[in-house]
């Protein structure tokens, strides 16, 4: 039996898989390659829509079905088949976009579908990000066609990759009261979490990546999940799993946590290290 037969790797991509500037590691790369010679199943656990993970999938070794949008979505690259779908719902989500967009008309609202993104308002710095990933959004004043996989609301001004070491901590205390209120508008119909510093995403409460992650496990047969994250929006993945680490320099609220392992910060291969920590303990 190979050394990782029984083992499902899902690891988060942005600031997890990726360094800080959004390329992946070398040796991250090699590892991953090493896993899966060793016979494990490896995928990306990502925010990220179909449309906004097309080019950084081309550019991960993955031999798994990779989860997107925090979950709601389940789709393999290799053969373009969407498995799993689990949209908003249609009557209450709009209602998401008019209570955001009344509490700081300022911020960037934007709705994530299968294939599409839509803005609302006029253009964004957020675009740019976008652009760079192969998507360009529709601008739009009126609800773009269901279904809607997330919903994302972020700082106008906010179109990389941010660290939390790097925002001004009144930027970092605003999004923290904005998450407190989109959080008490929308828990009964969803969940709401930050996966950047001012970043906000709203998906169903039906899934999340820890229960996409788990049932992608038993659907291959790996009794064995580890998961490696960085963000809020990860936690519910970092809390299934078997074994957990993140990042050295993840998301503050996630580093003392007594379930998970600090590893290497993104940009020095913490995948690499998180292979490195399984290869040694099945040695």
């Amino acid at each position: 039996m190979a050394k990782f037969s029984d083992v499902l790797l899902a690891s988060d991509f942005d600031r997890t898989l990726s360094g800080c500037d959004g390329t992946i590691p070398q040796a991250n790369l090699d590892a991953i390659r090493y896993f899966m010679d060793e016979g494990g199943a490896f995928t990306v656990a990502s925010g990220r829509s179909i449309p906004l993970f097309r080019q950084k999938a081309a550019l991960v070794p993955v031999n798994a079905p990779c989860i997107l949008s925090n979950g709601a979505i389940l789709y393999d690259y290799n053969t373009e088949t969407l498995l799993r779908c689990e949209p908003l719902d249609e009557d209450f989500a709009p209602k998401i976009i008019a209570a955001a967009r009344a509490y700081d008309n300022s911020l960037s609202v934007e709705v994530q579908c299968l294939d599409k993104h839509y803005i609302y308002g006029s253009g964004t710095r957020r675009d740019a990000f976008l652009a760079a990933s192969g998507v360009t959004p529709i601008h739009t004043e009126t609800d773009p066609p269901f279904p809607w996989m997330k919903i994302v609301v972020c700082a106008a001004d906010d179109h990389v990759i941010e660290s939390y070491d790097e925002v001004a901590p009144e930027k970092l205390e605003k999004f923290r009261l904005l998450m407190e209120y989109i959080d008490r508008f929308c828990r009964e119909k969803c969940c709401a979490t930050r996966s950047m510093p001012r970043l906000i995403e709203i998906g169903t409460n039906a899934c999340d990546k820890g229960t996409a992650a788990r049932t992608l496990a038993n659907t291959l047969g790996r009794k064995t999940l580890v998961c490696a994250g960085d963000a809020m929006n990860d936690l519910a993945m970092l809390r299934e799993a078997d074994l957990a680490f993140c990042p050295a320099d993840c998301d503050p609220a996630l580093r003392t946590l007594p379930f998970l392992r600090l590893v290497s910060p993104c940009s020095k291969g913490a995948v690499a290290d998180v292979i490195r920590a399984l290869d040694e303990a099945r040695s």
